[in-house]
């Protein structure tokens, strides 16, 4: 493992990071516009685990890729002193794996990023335990390959926010139709909310967004 300073994450991987992520928010992401394949992963605790790990490193080597960039998004701007960036090759991947909180300063118990050094792919993770999956057409069909179940998993994603959002409506669920939108499509989307009986969301929503 290599870590990287802040001036080294922004020479070197920065740039990387945001040919498929915009910004570091899991939740009102903006995709890059040439990321063409999206989706969103649950239930993970921070971090990816086998058996999707393992597909995301062998759909990485697939197209080129021999190691990954991880990020930490919760940094802490009072001790600039302390890693938030590393760059893991994959024959080190287990250390990821067998990591406790302390391996990765914290990164993984708070929300972070796996992604490509080439920017083809990214894993972003939440506090709420859901990720975004983003990166080319290959490497999706590649994951899709080897996880058969993958296109199921916003649909406990979907459960996870249904249930806060019965109780009481005091969730703030205000980013999900936009989220939803950008990974599937308007249509998709509205049809997923329906289904999951969040379609007073949508309806808010697409009150108060134009689409062109």
């Amino acid at each position: 493992m290599l870590i990287l300073t802040e001036a080294e994450f922004r020479e070197s991987a920065e740039s990387s990071l945001r040919l498929v992520f915009l910004n570091d928010d899991p939740f009102n992401q903006r995709f890059a516009p040439d990321v063409p394949a999206r989706r969103i992963i649950y239930e993970y605790f921070y971090r990816i685990e086998p058996p999707l790990l393992d597909a995301v490193v062998a759909a990485a080597s697939r197209v080129g890729d021999t190691g990954c960039y991880l990020s930490n998004l919760w940094r802490n701007k009072e001790q600039p002193e302390h890693p938030n960036h590393w760059y893991i090759h994959f024959s080190e991947i287990s250390a990821y794996i067998a990591a406790d909180g302390k391996v990765f300063n914290n990164a993984l118990t708070s929300e972070n990023v796996l992604y490509s050094p080439q920017g083809k792919w990214g894993v972003m993770m939440s506090h709420e335990h859901h990720g975004l999956l983003a990166g080319t057409h290959e490497f999706m069909e590649e994951i899709c390959r080897l996880i058969p179940d993958l296109d199921r998993q916003v649909y406990g994603f979907l459960d996870y926010w249904k249930y806060w959002y019965s109780q009481g409506n005091s969730a703030d669920v205000t980013w999900l139709p936009g989220l939803l939108t950008q990974i599937y499509g308007r249509e998709t989307a509205k049809t997923m909310l329906r289904e999951a009986g969040l379609k007073s969301i949508w309806r808010k929503y697409s009150s108060e967004v134009v689409f062109t």
